[in-house]
């Protein structure tokens, strides 16, 4: 019953960080840069659950981002399960701490720009790649890395994560 419920919060929350991104945080502009509330959505989530929750999640929604705004279905999918399914791997065993979150989340803005960046060359072999390195690329890492402090402070609060007492 919790698990399944971990699952509805899980998608509650990336799907009002959706909403959020698309509405609101999109037209934001600051440096150059935009605010990518789902990235430290997943990472935060990813970092807590540990699951194919995340994962599954993850994709979910960076499938919905493209059959929305994009012209090629399953690029933005790619990098955001790449990204869940990184974090919540068992083989890497990252931290469960802030810093670590937030120096994930600075990673995972970089390593999502270079991948949608590459990706679009391949398919279109037009890219905005050097119009946005560096510095909107350095604000939007660390604005998300911000964001991931909110994040995890409101997934920590609303997931069940049981702990057990000997």
């Amino acid at each position: 019953m919790k698990k399944q419920m971990n699952k509805f919060k899980t998608f509650i929350i990336l799907l009002v960080s959706f909403i959020l991104q698309t509405t609101i945080f999109s037209k934001i502009d600051i440096f150059g840069a935009n605010v990518n509330l789902l990235l430290p959505a997943i990472v935060a989530i990813s970092q807590v659950l540990a699951s194919k929750t995340a994962t599954y999640g993850a994709l979910f929604v960076g499938l919905l981002e493209d059959f929305l705004f994009t012209n090629f279905i399953g690029v933005r999918a790619l990098s955001y399960f790449l990204l869940g399914s990184f974090v919540a791997s068992d083989s890497f065993r990252f931290g469960k701490s802030k810093v670590t979150g937030f120096i994930l989340t600075i990673i995972a803005s970089i390593f999502n720009f270079l991948l949608l960046s590459l990706i679009y060359y391949i398919l279109t072999r037009q890219s905005g790649f050097f119009n946005y390195i560096p510095l909107p690329l350095v604000v939007e890492s660390l604005l998300n890395g911000l964001i991931y402090l909110i994040y995890i402070l409101i997934v920590k609060k609303i997931m069940y994560i049981p702990t057990y007492r000997m």
